[in-house]
This record gives structure tokens, C-alpha cells and sequence, in this order.
């Protein structure tokens, strides 16, 4: 149960990274965050390296909010 509410909570996270004004420097910010490993990109990136983030994600919420506001 506690998976399903992490996703509920990750989810808005996820959306806000989303759009044409997420570029290529926010992603790469975005993947800082998250700790993603250094070979991911955009030309790459998978639903389930997002998914694997859950924790990470509600973690750096502030973090990932305020990349969104600046995106």
C-alpha cells in the first residue's frame, strides 16, 4: 500500500516536468536530483527510471517544484 501512495504523491511531481518549456538544461538538472545514473539522457530516459525515483522524488519535492517554476 505504501508503493501506491508514493506514486499518488509522485505523480503531480512527474507531470510538472513535463511541456515545452522543460528543456535539456532542466532535464539534466531534474536527473541531478533524482540521482539518475550519468549515462541517462533524454534521448533515453525510461518511465522506470522515474519510477525507480519514487522515494528520491517526494524526497526533493522543493527541489523538483522550484526546477518546474524556473522551467
Amino acid at each position: 500500500m505504501q508503493t501506491i501512495d508514493n506514486y499518488k504523491q509522485a505523480w503531480p511531481l512527474i507531470k510538472m516536468c513535463t511541456g515545452e518549456s522543460f528543456e535539456k538544461e532542466h532535464w539534466r538538472r531534474l536527473f541531478t536530483i533524482l540521482n539518475l545514473p550519468k549515462d541517462v539522457t533524454t534521448d533515453n530516459l525510461k518511465f522506470g527510471h522515474l519510477t525507480d525515483s519514487v522515494v528520491i522524488m517526494i524526497a526533493k519535492a522543493k527541489d523538483i517544484k522550484e526546477l518546474a517554476d524556473k522551467a
